[in-house]
């Protein structure tokens, strides 16, 4: 089970979430990942029929997370964009958030990232899929490289500007 996805919040998540993020290579020291390997991916997510809900994302941090907070997203209609910022737990409504990035770690996928509204509807997602991409993470040491992303179901073009405590996409 995965907490902020398909298990409720604990005490503790948001500060392990903090303790990953921190933990996280900056993008540019990122290796570039095998083409063969991003359509293993591509076909291991269509096999699943997960590919509209969940997507790939080079995990990676962009500054240090003071003390007490964690990465939250929310989106916003004018103009389309998703502000990702430091936030304290305190100020976060647990109720109102959901894990948006999730990388594997030795307790399986934890979340690192944050985006505030509903859990998405994970009813059609078979409980092998987290086994299987855990699998082919590990076998092919992409474990810290690779991060499970809950996809917008709005997406559109986004780039992402990183601020000192936040990025805009």
């Amino acid at each position: 089970d995965v907490p902020g996805l398909n298990k409720a919040w604990e005490e503790g998540d948001l500060e392990e979430s903090r303790y990953i993020y921190n933990r996280l290579p900056n993008d540019s020291q990122q290796p570039e990942i095998l083409e063969s390997y991003i359509h293993d991916l591509a076909a291991l997510f269509v096999r699943n029929r997960v590919h509209r809900i969940f997507g790939v994302h080079l995990a990676h941090a962009h500054f240090a997370l003071p003390e007490n907070t964690v990465l939250l997203g929310a989106n916003h209609e004018m103009p389309r964009c998703r502000w990702a910022k430091a936030t304290a737990f305190q100020a976060i409504d647990l109720g109102n958030v959901h894990g948006h990035i999730f990388v594997l770690t030795d307790r399986g996928f934890r979340p690192y990232e944050y985006q505030t509204g509903p859990t998405p509807d994970l009813s059609q997602v078979d409980e092998a899929f987290l086994q299987e991409l855990a699998n082919f993470l590990k076998a092919n040491n992409l474990a810290t490289l690779v991060g499970l992303q809950v996809i917008d179901p709005y997406a559109t073009q986004m780039l992402e500007l990183v601020l000192p405590q936040g990025t805009i996409m």
